[in-house]
């Protein structure tokens, strides 16, 4: 796996994205808690969440036709120049006290636009830097540094915000429709360091992929620049519904992240405040359990070998049947560190099953449709989120340990049914059966 640094193009893909991924790490625990404490509401957080979402899910897939058009490095290049001067702007506002809620769904909503772009990007340009000999080592180490971020990334921001950790382990007393005791006002110098520090690492990401030097990849014709957008997104999408294991998969992914990411962005920071007088810093701890968690995981990735490509679906679902009954016990059981215990075993399965899932995916997928594949697996995985968020936000108003509790046991039902269904052993298409 290490062999690879001694490419100069991977580590200098690499480098950029390390420190692309500590600064997200920073901003996904700054983000929240910014609209948390500026309107002390469960549902505007979601509600703002959904509006970063509705862009990247309408565009995702006319980006990941421009990507098979262009190329992956173009369109990181322009998206993380996108997304620098919208968090720089956001983190000047703060410091000048000029920044509300309505300036912050305007940004939320170019993010998202950017984003669009950025990730069917971002999982296409591995294929132009490796081989297909070393593409599950090359994912192997991209998910080892994505979850390497995600356990620095929140505990910097933890610090970033609160400044410095209190008597984390009491109560608050307060409630949701009660004062805020870390107000935004109290907390606005923080958030402004932590957006400013997002804002430099896209800066450095960007230089960085300005270095890199990418192969092209041999396509199967020209007919991607004469066919229409609509019809290049339909020949990828056929082509995926066609492997009964990749739709599975897909479809699966869109459940899971429907029911769990929301929980981790709003039910999380939410549970954290009420339970806990410095909210952000256990938020921060929590996540960055699940980002260690996961770092071991995608080492282990490139080195254990999951046995077979008919048992990948089947053992990936039976792991998430794990990460949803994290949603229900931590509500039984609420110390924070059987929150990170949990939320560390979960992040560990998440993470070896999603390099496998991502590394056969790019193998079995004709060059010429990889950019359109990888966009429909970024919109199973996070297009459903706008809807989701917005749903969840107000399901967690009402009552956090009922949503909580609902959403674990359905992802538990729903995981253990996709493991188990035939289909998701058929790993080739069902025409050529």
């Amino acid at each position: 796996m290490l062999e690879l640094f001694k490419k100069r193009n991977f580590s200098l893909f690499w480098f950029g994205e390390m420190i692309s991924v500590i600064g997200d790490q920073i901003s996904l625990i700054a983000f929240p808690w910014l609209v948390l404490q500026m309107t002390n509401s469960p549902a505007l957080t979601g509600l703002v969440f959904a509006v970063q979402g509705i862009p990247r899910a309408a565009l995702m897939l006319a980006g990941g036709a421009l990507v098979d058009r262009t190329s992956p490095r173009l369109m990181m290049i322009l998206s993380n120049g996108l997304r620098m001067v919208l968090v720089l702007s956001l983190a000047y506002m703060i410091s000048q006290d000029t920044a509300d809620i309505s300036a912050v769904f305007l940004m939320a909503f170019a993010f998202g636009v950017a984003d669009a772009f950025f990730y069917p990007a971002s999982i296409s340009i591995l294929p132009s830097l490796v081989s297909r000999d070393e593409l599950q080592a090359g994912n192997a180490i991209v998910q080892t540094t994505l979850h390497l971020g995600m356990t620095i990334g929140p505990f910097v921001a933890a610090f970033i915000i609160a400044g410095e950790i209190g008597s984390a382990s009491h109560p608050s007393e307060l409630t949701l429709n009660g004062d805020a005791l870390d107000s935004y006002d109290l907390d606005r110098e923080g958030l402004y360091r932590a957006f400013l520090v997002d804002g430099v690492t896209f800066g450095l990401s960007l230089l960085s992929l300005l270095f890199v030097k990418v192969r092209p990849l041999n396509t199967e014709s020209t007919a991607s620049q004469t066919s229409s957008l609509y019809a290049e997104i339909c020949k990828a999408s056929l082509w995926a519904w066609s492997i009964p294991a990749v739709r599975l998969g897909f479809i699966g992914m869109a459940v899971i992240h429907f029911f769990f990411m929301p929980m981790v962005f709003v039910g999380i920071p939410v549970w954290a405040k009420l339970h806990y007088v410095d909210g952000a810093y256990v938020y921060g701890v929590v996540t960055a359990a699940f980002g260690f968690g996961a770092f071991i995981g995608a080492i282990g990735s490139a080195y254990i070998q999951v046995p077979g490509d008919q048992k990948l679906i089947p053992g990936m679902f039976w792991a998430y049947v794990f990460s949803g009954s994290t949603l229900a016990l931590i509500i039984f059981y609420d110390p924070y560190w059987w929150a990170m215990l949990l939320f560390f075993i979960s992040g560990i399965f998440e993470s070896f099953f999603y390099v496998h899932f991502t590394t056969w995916l790019q193998r079995i997928t004709p060059n010429a449709l990889l950019g359109r594949v990888m966009s429909i697996l970024m919109l199973m995985s996070m297009g459903l989120l706008p809807i989701a968020d917005a749903i969840m936000g107000f399901a967690i108003e009402w009552s956090l340990d009922a949503t909580m509790i609902g959403s674990g046991v359905f992802l538990m039902l729903f995981c253990g049914l996709v493991a188990v269904h035939p289909m998701s052993k058929i790993v080739v298409p069902i025409e050529n059966k």
